[in-house]
């Protein structure tokens, strides 16, 4: 790729083959690393080996796309548990655009470590222990040590001595299984030389700005996967530390998110924060065609992003105040990211919102949250929506009675027949739930219910009942925050244990009352759901009636797994 006849150096875009060995090793030596601006390590744990098997059987896992240049930029100082040099080389250093995650997976998983990998500033440095399950023929995750006949450390795979002191592990572990032990080996001798013919393929793009370097990556990847919004803002607008204009969006976001997750939103998403920047700017917060907003409006943009991001910091936490009083305690509760979005667009206009104006955002909020709105709204649409907030907001004491791209007497979903805290409709039940105030084995309200949800997910919604029946498995009425005491198993016991003499405000805390209870101690578990049932639905009729939402036309139905 080069310049149009304009004199300017040519831009050199250089794709080439690699080992995986070959690519390890510029990552060791510190002639490949990470620049600050990318974002940090989010896959899970099974995206990890699913990696590590599509190497195994010799699939493409992408290209890694890497901007050479000499000019210093701030990089990472890790990459997982993989520490880089302190010093950089000699040579160019290439600074990886895109493959960030597929890296940091092979280097932990395959980078050899002088110790244990410990740090407190990991949420999981467990990920980072991986083996090779010879008996089942899997990756996992877990200790070599543990069953050191069984697991085969990766660490070992394409380090010759430790190779060769792990099959002897393997070897000596079997000793009386001869046959056994020779298999093993085979199995492990197959898998490494699968590791060491595999081959990368790395675009190396040179004579370039880093600007540039983003358009050739947006170009070369505009029908494959790309980067997020937040990592294509966040280079196009990087600027180097100790230049006039010394901006690093990415830090931004970081602190961002670090700030919501001290509230308890931690899992909000980067390109949430982003939009909620991008909003308080008055900017397109669904806007893809980022590279020519940057090259054409840098000058304008870089200090507006810098006040953005200020002014996020203080609507963001206004936007959690208002959600942690009308009961939303924690991200996972919330329905819609783009909820905390639009309420923060709107706190950026107007940090003390008058009583009709807190009373529209209440209704606003559970209308949207029970109608599943953000789950079909088109971008255009929510982009008017937050533009409509931010008008109401600068009107000072007043509030409309409507919204132009909201209907306030929208109809809400019915009754979700499945449980899946994936749909925005099964956490709303699930506010719904909280509001009624558990109450434990004491009778006393249960101290923030919401923090093992926080914590365990949906695993801290326990199953009351076992049945063979798939629909009654599933059923919300099957499901039960779980109190102090019971924080593992069905929830049978515990409700037979303590609510059979329990009164009817306790009951009713739970979502139930004396004749459900009853039908569930005389085994009559099918009567026992369809109680509950009726409570929960009149629980939510309630609810809906206190917070201004129209019913829904049908009492039961089947919940979308909805994302905004």
């Amino acid at each position: 790729m080069t310049s149009s006849g304009s004199g300017l150096p040519a831009v050199e875009v250089r794709p080439e083959v690699l080992f995986l060995s070959e690519v390890l090793e510029e990552l060791t030596r510190g002639r490949l690393r990470i620049p600050r601006f990318q974002r940090p390590f989010v896959w899970r744990r099974d995206q990890m080996t699913d990696l590590l098997d599509s190497v195994r059987m010799q699939y493409p896992i992408g290209s890694i796309l890497v901007w050479e240049t000499d000019l210093p930029v701030a990089t990472l100082a890790k990459l997982g548990p993989f520490r880089f040099p302190d010093d950089l080389p000699s040579a160019s250093v290439g600074y990886v655009l895109d493959g960030h995650q597929r890296l940091s997976t092979l280097a932990g998983a395959l980078v050899p470590r002088a110790e244990h990998y410990t740090n407190p500033e990991d949420d999981d440095p467990g990920r980072w222990d991986l083996v090779w399950n010879i008996a089942s023929g899997r990756f996992e995750h877990g200790v070599w040590q543990q069953a050191p006949g069984d697991l085969f450390p990766l660490t070992s795979l394409l380090d010759t001595l430790q190779f060769f002191q792990a099959i002897d592990r393997v070897r000596s572990t079997l000793v009386d299984a001869e046959k056994v032990a020779e298999v093993r080996i085979a199995d492990v001798s197959q898998l490494a030389k699968a590791f060491q013919y595999y081959r990368i393929p790395v675009v190396r793009i040179r004579q370039t700005g880093l600007t540039e370097a983003v358009e050739i990556f947006a170009r070369l990847n505009s029908k494959g996967q790309v980067m997020s919004a937040d990592q294509m803002v966040s280079a196009l607008v990087y600027r180097l530390p100790g230049s006039t204009e010394e901006f690093d969006l990415a830090v931004g976001i970081d602190e961002l998110a670090a700030s919501l997750g001290e509230r308890g939103f931690g899992g909000v998403e980067r390109t949430a924060i982003l939009r909620a920047i991008l909003a308080n700017m008055d900017e397109d917060i669904y806007k893809t065609d980022w590279t020519r907003m940057a090259v054409g409006r840098r000058s304008e943009l870089l200090p507006r992003l810098r006040d953005g991001v200020s002014s996020a910091a203080k609507s963001l936490d206004l936007a959690v105040d208002f959600l942690q009083d009308i009961g939303v305690k924690i991200g996972r509760l919330l329905p819609y990211a783009m909820q905390l979005v639009v309420l923060s667009a709107f706190f950026d206009r107007q940090p003390h919102p008058s009583e009709s104006q807190l009373s529209m955002l209440r209704r606003w909020f559970w209308v949207s949250s029970f109608s599943g709105w953000f789950g079909g709204a088109n971008p255009s649409r929510v982009n008017g929506l937050v533009a409509e907030f931010r008008q109401i907001a600068s009107h000072g004491e007043g509030a409309p009675k409507r919204l132009e791209n909201l209907d306030l007497e929208a109809k809400s979903l019915p009754y979700p027949s499945s449980f899946d805290m994936r749909s925005a409709r099964t956490r709303t039940l699930l506010l719904v739930m909280l509001s009624l105030r558990p109450r434990g084995s004491d009778g006393s309200v249960i101290e923030g219910p919401w923090h093992g949800i926080a914590e365990r997910g949906p695993e801290a919604v326990g199953y009351i009942v076992s049945t063979s029946t798939q629909a009654l498995t599933r059923d919300p009425a099957n499901r039960m925050i779980r109190p102090p005491g019971a924080e593992r198993g069905l929830l049978r016991s515990w409700v037979e244990n303590w609510l059979v003499e329990a009164d009817s405000e306790v009951l009713r805390s739970h979502g139930m009352d004396k004749a459900a209870v009853g039908h569930l101690r005389n085994g009559d578990i099918v009567g026992f759901l369809a109680k509950r049932q009726q409570i929960l639905i009149a629980a939510e009729g309630s609810f809906r009636q206190a917070v201004g939402v129209s019913p829904s036309d049908t009492a039961i139905g089947k919940a979308p797994i909805d994302t905004d």
